[in-house]
């Protein structure tokens, strides 16, 4: 378009009647499209000069509709230079001016709420400027309240954030004198113990060696009968040929012992005396060794004939079960008979295996896997299998300690008791101390304003998840019809760019199927209360979420409160 026709639309859009609320901006002098704080570049009295110096031209080209400058600076209010990314300025009276792209000129939509972008007369915008003003103002006004009233309770925040922590500071000295003289008296008390315990012991053993000799006596003298009865020629010696006679000692089941079977019986030899018998032999013979009368014995084979096979043996009678028997006539004599009486063993349990799939899952937080009543009853069940472990089983058939031993353990048992008491107190305070410093070293913002949310969880519910923030500990979600609960992350650090303080990263989470571990960002602003609003997946296995608190309301500016009091005259 040249620029007397250019000239020609301008005078046809100014003299059509007005209709609605639109009118023609009044431009002060200024060209149109062009905002006051650059007015200064656009002096009709003078040559224009691009705003990138590149080169300079009579004013008459600016907002002729054809772009010289290689800025687009020359048609701030045509779509001339929109390819160079050209910008309108709405001057917006009675509400907030606002930039748009230049392309948007003069294209059948009304942009700029003052109808300003639309000149051409082609279509009539209404002025709705001092409607979205007055709303935009009291929204303004509505935030700014917020700011004040959550910067005040911020305020609250801080002083209850110092007194708290300064109040773990004093508890934490009181612990750490606790626990010198915790481990004072857990020292003394173990020394008192270590003295019960020796005499004890002492009695203890001497019970027990008695005990020891009189079994090993016992158990000779059964070895002793067992050789006595297995040497069926009583010649002090036992032979290949007497182990075949008997039995039991068929280890394979043939029907008879070999002579193979019987020298392994006999540990590799062909014969044995009783002291080897008694303390080499009797403990694996003794495992299938019968009694004389719970068996018929069977004569040794006789040789075979010079030059001949030996003779066969005759294979036992079968002997007929009993009517109702379960075992039938012929079956081994090693069948199991089962005693209806008798229950069979169950089946050990077995824990079920964790469901597949991304529902099952650790926290990786080693100090935090159980609460404080799980952990009193590990502390009970450490001191009592202390006390088992001092406590040697008695074994079968061992005969009662006598009085005076006896009255030796009540002392030791009392001593161990007051010592393993001062022992679980110690370490009661030791934990108190380290969840003490766990605290402390949490970073809760420069004033401890943040000190209020911690120890504390906020939850989000969507369609399908219920999302739970835990602040300063983890981020997670389960499903809102029932499943497990997944971790998305445990409290890493503070990550915000302007202000670190404006945003909490949660890392480590549990890990995606074939993808990277779950993570949670959190973003916070201002508001009256502690809530968490949103939750979104924007990434695969990366979580974010929005968090109003009024930890982190500014106090309300001079330049806040005049917000929007710059409107274009």
């Amino acid at each position: 378009m040249d620029k007397v026709c250019f000239c020609a639309a301008l005078a046809l859009a100014l003299a059509l009647p007005s209709q609605g609320s639109f009118s023609p901006p009044d431009f002060n002098g200024r060209p149109r499209g062009v905002a006051k704080s650059k007015m200064q570049f656009y002096d009709s009295s003078k040559p224009f000069t691009c705003l990138d110096g590149s080169r300079s031209m009579p004013f008459d080209q600016v907002n002729d509709d054809f772009c010289d400058c290689p800025d687009g600076s020359d048609e701030p209010g045509t779509p001339a230079c929109s390819s160079l990314g050209g910008k309108f300025h709405c001057a917006n009276k009675g509400h907030k001016p606002a930039y748009i792209p230049a392309s948007r000129v003069n294209d059948g939509i009304c942009d700029c709420c003052d109808g300003s972008d639309e000149y051409d007369g082609r279509i009539q915008c209404a002025d709705s400027c001092k409607e979205l003003g007055a709303k935009a103002r009291e929204e303004t006004k509505r935030l700014l309240e917020v700011q004040e009233r959550g910067y005040q309770l911020r305020t609250e925040y801080s002083q209850q954030g110092a007194a708290k922590q300064e109040e773990r500071r004093t508890e934490l000295a009181t612990l750490e004198a606790q626990l010198k003289d915790a481990e004072t008296e857990a020292e003394r008390l173990q020394k008192l113990k270590e003295e019960a315990e020796a005499p004890e012991t002492e009695a203890k053993d001497v019970h027990k060696a008695a005990w020891d000799a009189q079994k090993t006596e016992e158990q000779r003298e059964q070895a002793e009968a067992t050789f006595r009865d297995l040497d069926a020629d009583s010649d002090a010696a036992l032979t290949i040929a007497e182990i075949q006679a008997r039995p039991e000692f068929d280890k394979d089941q043939s029907g008879d012992v070999s002579e193979e079977e019987a020298k392994e019986w006999l540990g590799g030899e062909p014969t044995r005396d009783m002291d080897y018998f008694a303390s080499d032999l009797w403990k694996t013979v003794s495992d299938v060794y019968q009694k004389p009368g719970s068996y018929e014995p069977t004569a040794p084979p006789p040789p075979p004939p010079e030059g001949g096979e030996a003779p066969p043996v005759e294979p036992p009678a079968e002997v007929p079960a009993p009517e109702g028997d379960s075992n039938k006539a012929g079956e081994s004599d090693n069948a199991v008979d089962h005693f209806p009486e008798q229950e069979e063993e169950e089946e050990p349990f077995m824990p079920p295996p964790p469901p597949a799939g991304d529902e099952y899952h650790d926290d990786g937080d080693d100090d935090d896997d159980y609460d404080d009543d799980e952990y009193d009853e590990i502390e009970r069940q450490k001191y009592h299998n202390m006390n088992n472990a001092k406590e040697e089983d008695v074994e079968e058939g061992m005969p009662e300690y006598d009085e005076a031993t006896q009255e030796l353990i009540k002392v030791a048992d009392a001593a161990r008791s007051s010592y393993e008491e001062a022992d679980r107190k110690k370490d009661e305070v030791k934990r108190n101390i380290d969840d003490l410093n766990r605290k402390l070293d949490v970073d809760l913002g420069p004033n401890n304003e943040f000190q209020p949310l911690q120890g504390n969880c906020y939850d989000f519910t969507d369609r399908e998840y219920t999302y739970s923030l835990c602040a300063f500990d983890r981020v997670s979600q389960k499903p809102k019809h029932g499943g497990s609960e997944t971790s998305l992350g445990t409290w890493g650090k503070w990550d915000g760019t302007d202000n670190k303080y404006s945003v909490m990263k949660f890392e480590n989470g549990l890990n995606c199927w074939n993808g990277p571990n779950r993570s949670g960002t959190v973003k916070l602003r201002c508001g009256e209360t502690n809530e968490l609003v949103s939750a979104a997946e924007p990434n695969r296995c990366e979580y974010l979420f929005e968090f109003i608190t009024p930890a982190v309301c500014e106090p309300p500016s001079a330049a806040g409160q005049a917000v929007d009091s710059h409107d274009e005259l």
